[in-house]
């Protein structure tokens, strides 16, 4: 019983395991070996930064919430409740989900882990916090899928579709792994930016201090398979329609990580590059009508500027016309987003 409680814990419980200890918990009377083993979890965890004192507070003020409202009903769960009303927070989220979830649970037949997963819009950026301490910049329209606590001596697994700046917490028992499906990163504590937006035919990983391996991860990150690694400066560049991948040397690291403060820059860039950025920055649709333009690079830097001022910008210092084509009203009421048609600067666009 003490193992099975153990596995559940640490929430490494397969389905059917999940069930049995979850009888456990329901029965009447607490068990001596259940007591024991959560008794000694809260003496392991009451003093550790694991989980933060705000959240911790935020989860118990609920299961004190619950536990009122069953006041009239009193149940099972009740009696457990309150034997481990101090370690409710950290310890018993899952009894809470059959009872009456207060975060999500993703279940398979294997293993479930407790994701939470942060959108940011277009147009916009966030920064977060993980809760092994590892510091996210995330860019206009991306999303980032991590699990709510970081097992001890585990892999560190996060989930990026779009744009992220990772300033990862150092610890050499437990790799951190960023999973971007086309390539994988892996470090144990490091700076570093990476960008693989779906619909975009790169991906790139830029480092800025500390070693990275990039490849491919599996089994839910406890197998990595390593292609190559980067040294400080060096960027990586998958072209995800032929699967090729380039190692550059690079002086300044401006270009890949200034968007955090709110500027974009292009520096020797194909106009699909741009055409890219501008779509995820401005949230439009762009349209290259031209290929002559395909043989263009183009060198500028944009400081939290409007769409129709970066246009102008882009058109003053390069062969380009531009056309912003207005969002239509669907037959919902909801507009869609703007498309902006370039062109070489002497063609016509009808």
């Amino acid at each position: 019983m003490k193992k099975l409680l153990e596995k559940y814990i640490e929430g490494d419980c397969s389905e059917q395991e999940l069930k049995e200890a979850i009888e456990i918990l329901k029965e009447p009377f607490v068990k001596p070996e259940v007591r024991e083993v959560f008794h000694s979890r809260w003496t392991e965890c009451k003093d550790s930064e694991d989980v933060a004192p705000e959240k911790s507070e935020d989860i118990l003020h609920r299961v004190h919430h619950r536990i009122n409202l069953m006041e009239e009903q009193p149940s099972k769960l009740k009696r457990i409740y309150l034997g481990f009303s101090k370690v409710a927070a950290v310890l018993i989220i899952p009894i809470l989900i059959v009872a009456g979830a207060f975060i999500l649970r993703t279940i398979n037949t294997k293993k479930y882990l407790a994701q939470t997963t942060i959108s940011v819009p277009l147009g916009a950026t966030s920064k977060l916090q993980l809760p092994d301490g590892t510091h996210v910049w995330l860019n206009s329209g991306s999303t980032l899928t991590y699990p709510l606590s970081f097992r001890k001596h585990h892999t560190r697994l996060v989930e990026l579709h779009g744009e992220g700046y990772f300033k990862v917490a150092k610890d050499k028992t437990a790799p951190f792994i960023v999973d971007m499906a086309d390539m994988d990163v892996k470090v144990t504590g490091t700076v570093f930016n990476a960008r693989a937006y779906d619909d975009e035919a790169y991906a790139t990983v830029a480092l800025v201090e500390g070693s990275v391996e990039l490849g491919s991860e599996a089994n839910k990150g406890k197998e990595f398979t390593k292609y190559e690694s980067l040294r400080p400066y060096e960027v990586a560049f998958l072209d995800k329609r032929d699967n090729q991948l380039k190692i550059e040397a690079k002086s300044d690291l401006d270009k890949y990580t200034a968007w955090r403060e709110g500027r974009t820059v292009f520096d020797n860039d194909p106009i699909e590059i741009v055409a890219d950025k501008f779509e995820k920055l401005f949230n439009v649709n762009v349209k290259i009508q031209s290929k002559d333009l395909l043989q263009y690079r183009f060198t500028a830097t944009f400081v939290n500027e409007t769409l129709e001022r970066a246009l102008k910008i882009l058109s003053i210092s390069s062969p380009i016309h531009y056309k912003i084509i207005e969002a239509k009203k669907d037959s919902n009421g909801a507009y869609g987003k703007r498309t902006i048609i370039l062109s070489k600067a002497n063609n016509t666009i009808n």
